[in-house]
């Protein structure tokens, strides 16, 4: 009873302080325009931000409107969302034409990003040829699809040439200036209407029903749009069907890109002809690919058994994504949002309320074990990205028992990780792989400071070594991480990380193995190995001399990949390499030494298609000696960030860098300067754990610390 009350409380205080602090409900600052052009335009939107539109779009500045520019009423801003009448145009495969007047005074040329029957493209134009202030641009959108799949259910975007992510602030080109807009089709094709049902059922392994992704495409890449039957899917502040894939595993059939999720059954309507179903559940499946054939001659079902590629479990690995946002503000939503990353095959799922320096999104609707939704080995928790600023980067709190939001000493992040680990929980660096948002400075300032426990330096495709080796030579402990930030960037799933939990999983278990046994991340591969015989501890202590043993071996479902080399690496260096085998697929790897002093050591691997995975460290501890640091990098080193952390102190946050400039543009530099001088002192403490560091490896007096 006590635990019920206590949720319904946290339930109230969070719902009154959302409604205190929501400057803007939408997490991408939709903003709705009142701009009359073409009458088959039936609404344009503002976003700050489309990484699904076949290009990456992050605004960068404030949102647009309309403006009056020498008589013409003109949108005016960084990026616009059109949404085409639906009685015009929908679920077209079709060429349609836009001509577009833009005032070149502000515009150097755009992007253009549509719903394309086959995948989201982009349509680049840089004006060069004319003077003329008023210019006209016809552009041709071939097999132009229009059925409301962008977000907001819209059609197409135009924005400007700088609109792009990673930000470039120099000169114009941010934004358009369009003055006019005419749509047309120009070779109007009525739809099929002849159809025929189709039941499909999935099964795992064990025969019983299981969600999984699908795909279904006609010969040339079309997918017929999901039915009602296929689930809904949260993404951001609405619910979708259909969903474009970034990227797609080697053995990926159609050159489509359009997918929807089922929980074990579907029943949709097609048209006549061929078609290509690919059906997936994460990499430890095998990718169901098969064609079939629809005719007028009644209904037709397919049943579909899927197959493992590797049980990770049944090994006692468990998987986890450290960053997806999914609004939870009611349990109701847990069913649903379950299918979904249980259809990816993910175990341990983190939902995190997103917060900047005036609000936050993505709310859920408890923390802690009141958070926790658990159905047999898979688990849905609460955590938190935040603090998060484009300054010092974006940090992630995962297990806490509470949202920690420091309303007055948001720069302080040091004060968030004190308050996550006196709930038991982790906190660390989010965009790491990408080098996001300035992280290089919140790491070199929190790291020495002893705050971070983790770094998700695998996201987006991109494996970064270079902060985790950086610090681990220096002498501090750090896990790497990996996670999706759905709906963000990938698809729920896409990055995980593997921890060695054992024969029983648990939310505990899982968080306690990722801290203290074995793990890696990874978007595809898996690594395993042993020292000296042992697979499962972290750290050895050995005798000078002794000999160290490492046999390791790698391999990828080969639906996803083809690996090409995995590679042992000792304070930063690869010492030792396997290459592909000449049968088979499993990469194997020894390696002898000996123990003359104390060092860390990991395994990573390659594929041909682009996937990769990396191991936590393994510390080994030669004659007592705990400090596994490299001493001849280590002076190098410590320079290298306190120069970065002089950068820090003598910098001021711009409001070209913020990412969500719609939420913060009245608080970022108030709440900087009233947290600038605690942070100065920071600042100082961390530079001075360099300086020792340096000091000890030049022999002098002073310890690590």
């Amino acid at each position: 009873m006590r635990q019920s009350f206590n949720l319904i409380i946290t339930c109230i205080l969070l719902t009154l302080s959302l409604v205190a602090l929501s400057h803007n409900e939408h997490p991408l600052g939709r903003k709705q325009i009142p701009f009359e052009s073409d009458e088959n335009i039936l609404r344009v939107l503002a976003y700050n931000f489309d990484f699904a539109g076949g290009g990456d779009f992050v605004t960068w500045r404030a949102p647009g409107g309309v403006e009056k520019r020498d008589s013409r009423e003109c949108l005016v801003g960084p990026y616009f969302f059109f949404d085409v009448r639906d009685d015009f145009a929908f679920n077209t495969d079709e060429e349609i034409t836009l001509e577009l007047l833009f005032d070149r005074e502000i515009t150097e040329g755009f992007n253009l990003s549509y719903d394309q029957a086959v995948k989201p493209t982009v349509i680049s134009r840089e004006f060069k040829d004319t003077d003329a202030r008023w210019h006209t641009e016809k552009v041709k959108l071939s097999r132009a699809r229009f059925a409301n799949r962008k977000y907001g259910k819209t059609d197409f975007a135009i924005g400007g040439l700088k609109s792009l992510f990673p930000a470039d602030n120099s000169g114009g080109g941010h934004r358009i200036a369009l003055c006019d807009l005419k749509i047309s089709r120009d070779n109007k094709k009525s739809p099929t209407k002849i159809t025929s049902d189709v039941r499909l059922t999935i099964t795992n392994e064990q025969g019983e029903p299981t969600a999984a992704r699908v795909g279904i495409y006609s010969s040339d890449g079309r997918a017929p749009l999901a039915a009602e039957s296929a689930l809904a899917v949260r993404r951001f502040n609405e619910e979708v069907r259909d969903l474009p894939l970034r990227t797609v595993p080697r053995a990926w059939p159609s050159v489509g890109r359009f997918t929807f999720y089922v929980d074990g059954s579907y029943e949709t309507a097609l048209a006549p002809g061929r078609y290509t179903m690919v059906i997936s559940k994460g990499p430890e499946y095998r990718l169901n690919i098969r064609e079939f054939e629809i005719s007028n001659n009644g209904p037709k079902s397919i049943d579909v058994k899927l197959e493992r590629w590797m049980n990770m479990p049944a090994k006692g690995w468990y998987s986890g994504d450290d960053h997806i946002h999914i609004k939870r503000e009611d349990p109701a939503a847990n069913k649903g949002i379950m299918a979904f990353v249980g259809a990816e095959d993910l175990h341990l799922s983190n939902l995190l309320q997103m917060a900047n320096v005036t609000t936050w999104h993505f709310p859920q609707y408890a923390f802690g074990n009141s958070g926790h939704y658990i159905k047999n080995d898979r688990a849905i928790i609460a955590g938190q990205e935040s603090p998060r600023t484009s300054h010092r980067g974006h940090t992630i709190g995962l297990n806490g028992k509470r949202f920690h939001w420091p309303e007055k000493d948001y720069f302080l992040y040091d004060k968030t990780a004190d308050q996550i680990h006196a709930d038991g929980g982790l906190f660390g660096y989010a965009h790491v792989a990408i080098d996001g948002f300035n992280v290089s400075w919140g790491l070199a300032l929190d790291v020495p400071l002893g705050i971070v426990d983790f770094l998700e330096m695998l996201q987006m495709g991109v494996l970064n070594t270079e902060y985790l080796y950086d610090f681990l030579n220096l002498g501090y402990k750090l896990l790497p991480s990996a996670g999706s930030d759905y709906p963000y960037i990938h698809i729920a799933g896409a990055e995980r990380v593997y921890a060695k939990v054992g024969n029983t999983f648990s939310v505990d278990r899982w968080f306690n193995a990722w801290r203290n046994k074995r793990s890696f991340i990874s978007n595809a591969p898996v690594i395993e190995f042993q020292i000296n015989g042992d697979h499962e501890a972290r750290e050895y202590e050995l005798n000078s001399g002794e000999s160290i043993s490492i046999v390791a071996e790698a391999d990828v479902n080969p639906d996803f990949d083809q690996l090409e080399r995995l590679e042992l690496v000792i304070h930063g260096a690869v010492v030792a390499t396997a290459g592909r085998p000449a049968s088979g697929s499993v990469l194997k790897l020894t390696h002898t030494t000996k123990a003359e002093e104390s060092i860390w050591l990991a395994l990573r691997t390659y594929g041909a298609n682009g996937t990769v995975a990396h191991s936590a460290p393994v510390y080994i501890y030669v004659d007592g000696n705990k400090a596994f640091w490299n001493k001849e990098n280590a002076e190098g080193l410590a320079l290298k960030y306190i120069d970065i952390l002089n950068t820090l102190k003598n910098s001021e946050p711009t409001l070209k860098e913020e990412w969500e400039r719609f939420n913060v543009e009245n608080d970022v530099l108030p709440k900087w300067h009233q947290s600038k001088p605690t942070l100065d002192i920071d600042i100082d403490r961390a530079m001075e754990k360099y300086r020792s560091i340096i000091e000890t490896a030049r022999g002098e007096s002073r310890p690590i610390k």
